[in-house]
């Protein structure tokens, strides 16, 4: 894997720049930012729990996370040092992880 993959989360970087020229076919839109590793370190609660619904829950097809990927977002999120701040955003990732 490629160190800009691993930055993503395994998301290729081809996937992502395939996501972001991809033109609207649908009324809702699709969102195309992955998170890295560093926004997952130092973004706020808020600012988490909005791009990380956004990616799960709207991401385009080209980025839609695995519950690999989120297993991993998930372990980062607990080495924040602030990570008893984060439950509810941990709490959303182990739900996606469990397909709840």
């Amino acid at each position: 894997m490629k160190t800009e993959d691993f930055n993503f989360f395994g998301i290729p970087a081809e996937n992502i720049r395939a996501a972001k020229q991809k033109r609207p076919t649908s009324k809702h839109a699709q969102h195309t930012v992955v998170p890295s590793r560093k926004d997952i370190a130092t973004l706020s609660p808020a600012e988490l729990r909005t791009l990380l619904v956004a990616w799960m829950e709207n991401g385009a097809t080209e980025i839609i996370p695995s519950r690999a990927q989120i297993a991993m977002v998930r372990e980062a999120l607990l080495e924040r040092a602030d990570a008893k701040q984060l439950s509810q955003v941990i709490s959303m990732c182990d739900n996606f992880i469990n397909g709840a």
